[in-house]
């Protein structure tokens, strides 16, 4: 954190991740490729590995109980695997952000922070996404998206906060946002217009 204060429940959180994670915060990653996707993992080690992370001190792994939390978030999720251990590579790209979407949920996060989520994947995978997507708003998760697709904006937020040189600018609400003015706004097009009318 460069700078300010990161509040979760009306209190500050610092720190390092993993103070982050045990405070139930998520975040799913641009580029899952280079950033999300253990490759010699197979598909369950990939789902449960932020939870070892954060439970780092038992000592004893059962796999019935990772396979019982995978089947868990397979089945909510729809995570299309032959098995749970295949390499995670055998999936398609899709299958592969809902694993991520999984791990994060795995260790029962209720603030999930996502970066450009439907990024490389398919017409078909985007719109599962954008429905759990929505499920985890109306189960009471908060759910804070990054993304430069402003129709992906209108399916599934609430509102729609525009930044320009790191300040807030302008926050819509869903039922204004729209491509024109969220692009006046995020290229400071509007404040350009107002100095020359002034």
């Amino acid at each position: 954190v460069a700078g300010g204060e990161v509040l979760v429940g009306g209190q500050a959180v610092r720190g390092d991740i993993g103070r982050f994670m045990r405070r139930h915060i998520g975040m799913l990653p641009t580029n899952r490729k280079e950033n999300s996707v253990i490759p010699d993992f197979s598909v369950l080690d990939n789902v449960v590995l932020a939870e070892h992370s954060i439970s780092g001190r038992r000592q004893i792994v059962r796999r019935a109980e990772e396979l019982a939390r995978y089947d868990k978030q397979q089945r909510a999720l729809s995570i299309r695997a032959e098995s749970p251990d295949d390499s995670i590579n055998s999936l398609s790209g899709g299958n592969q952000q809902k694993v991520f979407l999984a791990r994060w949920l795995n260790t029962d996060a209720e603030i999930l922070l996502f970066d450009n989520p439907t990024q490389g994947v398919d017409v078909g995978a985007k719109a599962e996404i954008y429905r759990l997507i929505n499920e985890f708003a109306e189960e009471g998760k908060t759910v804070i998206i990054n993304t430069l697709e402003i129709p992906e904006i209108r399916k599934v937020s609430d509102r729609c906060v525009v930044f320009y040189s790191g300040r807030v600018v302008k926050i819509f609400e869903h039922a204004d946002i729209n491509e024109r003015d969220v692009m006046l706004y995020s290229t400071n097009a509007v404040q350009e217009a107002e100095v020359h009318v002034s």
